[in-house]
């Protein structure tokens, strides 16, 4: 028997000790013929999923290169969880189709294809939590250490930050392929992917290397940004005059500040369900559905960031509209349009105020 082979064998056995009788032709029957409406609703959201994901993360990456605004070091870290996104959405969930219609036989018969997939899916997601990291790191140096953000975030160094990114995602894949970990394909999640019950110390490793390091380097890094802008607000209030360039320069950078621990938020809130599956239901008897609810609420993510952007900042809704403009016919009028308005707006409201400040 091969190692390969091992994989199945092993959720044949797990099923067995279940109380079920279950053989290796239960691995190859669909699951729209025994969980009919669980399926379809799962295969529905992934449908929802990948389609907004897809023109989301294109609009994100495509503002970036077309915008001045955005076009900075520290985006380079949203165009990396951008990418992230796209595999996610491109690659991870488009093989659920594949457990959702034929179940587990097409990866039976292409053993190695389940290793890519459960590689690929583990390394975008570790990647994306690094990504937030990174972020908030970006902004804690630019807001805090803003004398020192040139020399560490060049153009040159920032590529390379988010190529070793990459790179430690995959040291934490790693042990999955040297017998540490390892992976399977999973019956409730019906897709390939780390297996959750091979081994309680990985699962214990992947958790901290992958998210609570991570998310007590963004708290960090946040709490410092939210105490420096508090006490830099006061500063202001008691000087008699600022530049204005430079404080609005610096509100812009808080303001993308606060968009980015949003977007961390949404990351926390959909993806800690299904983390705390891992040790809370070691003996796998939690419902399927309950998986399937939870990994797709933490996938969905992959989908959110884009709408979270454009919510929350408003170069990242200017971006969206100026790469719009540049491929749909007659959006560059109405962007121009809106864009005069709003600035009459704004103008107007400013001359308002002078007039009442000399009253």
């Amino acid at each position: 028997m091969t190692r390969m082979d091992i994989i199945f064998q092993r959720i044949v056995s797990r099923e067995r000790a279940k109380g079920l009788n279950f053989t290796i032709d239960d691995l190859n029957k669909s699951p729209l013929e025994h969980q009919h409406l669980v399926s379809v609703l799962f295969l529905t959201a992934l449908v929802v999923s990948c389609i907004t994901g897809l023109i989301g993360n294109t609009l994100v990456i495509g503002a970036v290169m077309i915008s001045k605004k955005l076009r900075t070091t520290g985006n380079m870290f949203i165009v990396n969880l951008a990418i992230a996104d796209f595999i996610v959405i491109l690659i991870v969930e488009p093989f659920n189709y594949i457990g959702i219609i034929n179940g587990a036989g097409p990866y039976i018969e292409n053993v190695w294809l389940c290793h890519l997939v459960a590689i690929i899916c583990v390394m975008a997601c570790v990647c994306s939590m690094m990504n937030l990291a990174a972020v908030a790191v970006n902004r804690y140096i630019m807001i805090n250490k803003f004398q020192l953000y040139k020399r560490i975030f060049t153009k040159r160094k920032t590529i390379l930050m988010c190529t070793s990114l990459w790179f430690i995602a995959f040291l934490i894949e790693l042990p999955n392929l040297t017998g540490w970990g390892g992976d399977t394909f999973d019956l409730k999640t019906l897709g390939c992917s780390f297996d959750r019950l091979i081994s309680l110390s990985y699962t214990i490793f992947l958790s901290v290397t992958a998210l609570y390091i991570p998310l007590s380097l963004i708290l960090f890094c946040y709490v410092k940004i939210y105490l420096y802008v508090r006490q830099s607000r006061r500063h202001i209030a008691m000087s008699v005059k600022c530049k204005t360039r430079n404080k609005k320069g610096r509100k812009d950078e808080v303001r993308l500040a606060r968009t980015f621990f949003i977007v961390f938020i949404s990351f926390l809130i959909c993806w800690t369900p299904y983390d705390l599956t891992l040790f809370f239901d070691r003996s796998d008897k939690w419902p399927s559905w309950l998986y399937i609810l939870f990994m797709q609420v933490g996938h969905f993510n992959s989908s959110l960031n884009s709408i979270l952007y454009g919510l929350t900042n408003r170069h990242f809704r200017e971006g969206y509209k100026q790469f719009l403009s540049k491929f749909i016919p007659g959006f560059h009028t109405v962007f121009i349009a809106e864009h005069q308005k709003s600035t009459q707006i704004t103008s107007e409201t400013s001359v308002s105020l002078r007039e009442d400040q000399k009253l």
